[in-house]
């Protein structure tokens, strides 16, 4: 019983580990391209078990987003998909909060590209949003600070 368990745990993980290369060329791929074309601001939302996002906005001289791509999802399966929502807007001025259409990761991961253009059109570097397990754990030593 153990040997069989071991081996189907390799191939799920070998399987996983394959789709998620196959999910970062997709990734490299749509950067590549839009970077060649111009410039590129990135947002993030990471989550453990809900939906994650990411979203890349190319922008031309004057800071309005020409073109965007969005990766949302829980699996590997995930790809990038086109996102005209913002096309025409000024990245500066792009409130996610108000297009409730759009899911929460994804409101997250826009707001996270305006947050970092903001950061580096300062000279700054954006920092790294907190993954699921930070946040896990900020949260359990947040409340039992609180409790002591």
């Amino acid at each position: 019983m153990f040997w069989p368990v071991m081996i189907g745990f390799a191939v799920f993980y070998l399987l996983q580990t394959v789709l998620a290369m196959r999910q970062a060329t997709n990734y490299t791929k749509h950067y590549g391209t839009m970077r060649r074309q111009g410039r590129v601001a990135i947002g993030k939302q990471k989550n453990l078990v809900a939906n994650g996002a990411i979203v890349m906005f190319r922008l031309d001289d004057q800071d309005m987003v020409v073109e965007g791509v969005r990766l949302s999802g829980v699996t590997v399966f995930s790809r990038f998909k086109p996102f005209t929502t913002f096309d025409g807007q000024r990245l500066a001025d792009v409130d996610a909060s108000t297009h409730r259409e759009l899911n929460k990761s994804l409101r997250a991961a826009v707001a996270n590209a305006r947050d970092n253009f903001l950061l580096v059109s300062e000279g700054r570097i954006p920092p790294e949003p907190p993954g699921p397990v930070t946040k896990l754990f900020s949260r359990f030593g947040g409340k039992q600070q609180a409790m002591a």
